[in-house]
């Protein structure tokens, strides 16, 4: 039953990826100008690469051991959000090569890109998170926009996925099997809030960790 509901799962999303745009952003079906809608250029100053501020140290070893876990993502921003007592992760996702959402070998590919992506997002916050009640991973593609004041292109970031999961229901689902389809099952039956926004959503938060994913 569970292997039936997998690939039903699969296969809405293999229906239904051309419909969010932030999916089509992140399996490269989507180019620059179908991402970002004209309000992008008025917002252009939010240069990715642009961090300043001070951090807890425990904060940056923990996103640096993400990192250096999985080649594919690369942590913006990392904090403690008390005020909707959450504990939050944006990072930068650069799917794998062998990713192509039309074939269904492809597809699969980029999910368990994106679980694995989260399941060591969850994991390696663990200690961190402590105290916190829910955990918010937001996946985000750098888009480059040509702007007038400088002459060349400026980042923005384009956000792609929202991830929202109990920090318990992280907590016991670690602790089992992980395949994919139990990672598909955590968004089936609701324990992951997992979205794409269905119009184009601007990263505005606060990046707090070095970026090296691009110049």
């Amino acid at each position: 039953m569970k292997v039936l509901r997998y690939f039903s799962f699969l296969l809405v999303f293999v229906a239904g990826c051309s419909v969010f745009p932030g999916l089509r952003v992140l399996s490269g079906e989507a180019t620059s100008d179908e991402a970002l809608s004209a309000e992008v250029v008025e917002l252009s100053d939010l240069v990715m690469a642009d961090k300043t501020g001070d951090t807890d140290p425990s904060l940056m070893a923990a996103a640096d051991r993400i990192e250096n876990a999985d080649p594919n993502v690369d942590i913006i921003e990392i904090r403690k959000n008390a005020e909707d007592d959450t504990f939050v992760v944006n990072m930068l996702f650069n799917p794998p090569s062998d990713v192509d959402t039309q074939t269904q070998e492809g597809l699969i590919n980029l999910y368990s890109a994106i679980q694995q992506a989260m399941e060591l997002t969850w994991q390696g916050t663990m200690r961190e998170s402590e105290g916190t009640s829910a955990l918010h991973v937001s996946f985000i593609a750098p888009q480059g926009v040509p702007t007038l004041d400088n002459g060349g292109l400026s980042f923005v970031g384009v956000v792609q996925l929202n991830a929202l999961i109990d920090r318990s229901d992280a907590i016991s689902y670690l602790s089992g099997p992980r395949g994919l389809a139990d990672f598909l099952d955590l968004i089936a039956n609701g324990t992951l809030d997992y979205q794409s926004p269905e119009t184009t959503e601007l990263y505005q938060g606060q990046p707090n960790h070095p970026l090296f994913m691009i110049n």
